[in-house]
């Protein structure tokens, strides 16, 4: 309980230091990491994409569904012959009465053709088409994922960016105010030009490390504002609201992924396609009706049904054995993506658990450097300012609170994008997810 506790006070003092490289003045302006996700899932093009090509999977199973329906056409032919044509068809020719004859034909025909049997050709491509949408569907939850986790992560990361330019902003106030002090005692002749000089150095390289800092924050707006889909601009104005994320949750083994579902539906698809080649091998079977008009312009026309059935059996047609061979590779290279996809995905999770325990381990030994480093750097300051102490003593404690400080910011972060990391690996980060293991401290 104890060492929870001690980790639960790490994440808070992490996050309040996150906190606090924005004026309290703009408080009122702060931006939550729920807002900034809700304007990522309306507006950004890759969740736009995923939807399109649901819809667009949705068309193509309904089409394929409908292929088991018959099929209902409407004909009509007018022709011009060269000399007149009969009118009526030849079978209803009666010696006692001539048949008529025109130049203008009109023809028209209400037919129905219904598949009877094909093989299996269409029991393929539906279930190729079943097997498409939730392709599809994995494919927009795992966009989701991502813009959930690009979002989040950039989202800490500014406010990381923000802690780590407040601490080299303040490691310049400090070298600053040791430079003063050495000036003064210089005047008094109680101190060495070369520790003016020194002072004067340590000073440049610490700005050269703010600017560095500066520029990383506007990076580090432009990330966010990027996945939000607003003016980076606008975020320069605004606070982050703080948040932590709890222990790592229990999760789904990784065959739950949005990655490896999808490479399973990419196998139903080339099994159900090498079907439906093998299906052509075999004879099709088809049902038609209708019921045709024959007649003229100004002529009686003739009106007669029709019904049959037609058995169509390709023996040969020198590309069928090459289709199947073709489709049955693609069946074996599917199953090979399967298992990389489920390599990769183990992978990721093994990698997103070593930066979590390594991440924390950082965040756990620099959080106590940070309180270390500033005990030494005050006492060197009193020591130095009494007389007793030296100068080079200070700088090392002053250059080692901001490394501390800045080291844990971004031990921070890590340890945060490493659990976004894990949770998407798993297959389950999501708003629900992330409403329940990210929390203000």
């Amino acid at each position: 309980m104890k060492i929870e506790m001690n980790r639960r006070w790490a994440w808070t003092r992490a996050w309040a230091a996150l906190s606090i490289a924005v004026p309290a003045s703009l408080t009122a302006q702060t931006l939550t990491l729920a807002e900034a996700l809700d304007l990522a899932e309306r507006q950004h093009p890759a969740l736009a994409a995923a939807e399109a090509r649901v819809a667009a999977a949705e068309g193509g199973e309904a089409a394929a569904r409908g292929s088991r329906l018959p099929g209902v056409a409407v004909t009509g032919a007018l022709t011009r012959h060269q000399e007149p044509m009969v009118v009526a068809p030849l079978h209803s020719l009666n010696l006692g009465n001539p048949p008529a004859f025109d130049r203008t034909l009109i023809q028209g025909q209400l037919g129905v053709q219904y598949t009877v049997y094909d093989g299996g050709a269409t029991g393929s491509r539906i279930r190729a088409a079943d097997a498409a949408l939730d392709a599809a569907g994995f494919g927009r939850t795992e966009a989701e994922m991502r813009v959930l986790e690009e979002t989040t992560t950039a989202y800490v990361g500014l406010a990381t960016a923000r802690t780590v330019l407040d601490a080299a902003r303040a490691h310049v106030a400090a070298l600053a105010s040791e430079r003063a002090r050495v000036e003064r005692h210089l005047g008094a002749g109680s101190a060495a030009r070369v520790e003016l000089l020194t002072a004067d150095a340590v000073l440049q390289e610490a700005r050269a490390e703010e600017a560095s800092a500066a520029a990383r924050l506007g990076l580090a707006e432009r990330t966010l504002a990027r996945s939000m889909g607003v003016d980076a601009t606008t975020l320069a104005e605004r606070t982050l609201d703080p948040v932590m994320v709890r222990e790592a949750p229990p999760g789904p083994q990784p065959g739950s992924s949005p990655v490896v579902r999808r490479a399973e539906q990419s196998v139903a698809i080339a099994e159900a396609r090498l079907g439906g080649e093998r299906a052509g091998r075999l004879p099709t079977i088809q049902a038609g009706a209708g019921v045709l008009d024959y007649g003229a312009w100004e002529r009686r026309h003739a009106l007669e049904w029709r019904a049959g059935l037609e058995i169509t059996w390709p023996i040969f047609t020198g590309t069928r054995g090459a289709a199947v061979r073709s489709a049955s590779a693609e069946v074996a290279a599917a199953r090979a993506d399967l298992e990389v996809a489920r390599l990769q995905t183990e992978q990721e999770v093994d990698r997103a658990l070593t930066a979590i325990s390594t991440a924390d381990a950082r965040a756990a030994a620099l959080s106590a450097a940070v309180a270390q480093w500033e005990e030494v750097a005050r006492i060197e300051a009193l020591a130095l300012e009494a007389g007793a102490g030296e100068q080079r003593d200070l700088l090392r404690a002053q250059a080692g609170v901001f490394q501390a400080r800045a080291g844990y910011a971004l031990a921070t972060q890590d340890a945060i994008a490493a659990r976004l990391r894990l949770a998407a690996a798993r297959g389950v980060l999501d708003r629900a997810w992330i409403n329940e293991w990210m929390e203000t401290p």
